[in-house]
């Protein structure tokens, strides 16, 4: 089993602040950290993978709402007349 260390969400958010909100290498922002380039590297890319998951499914639902809009203002004409 490899040896894996579990590091605090807070350390995690300030690596990611860190490189892609001050344009940091993320060797550098590693270094000063102590953390791996490695572990910086899949923070960084389980963030931006999270957020596309999460716009997409942002996406997902306002197109759910568009779509609803639209039968409920057919109901509403179909009953007005």
């Amino acid at each position: 089993m490899p040896n894996t260390r579990q590091y605090p969400v807070e350390l995690q958010r300030q690596v990611i602040d860190e490189v892609k909100n001050h344009n940091r290498l993320l060797s550098d922002v590693a270094k000063q950290y102590g953390v791996s380039a490695k572990t910086v590297y899949q923070w960084v890319r389980g963030n931006d993978l999270r957020q596309i998951r999460s716009k997409s499914a942002i996406v997902s639902e306002i197109a759910y709402l568009h779509q609803k809009i639209a039968q409920l203002s057919q109901q509403l004409h179909t009953m007005a007349n």
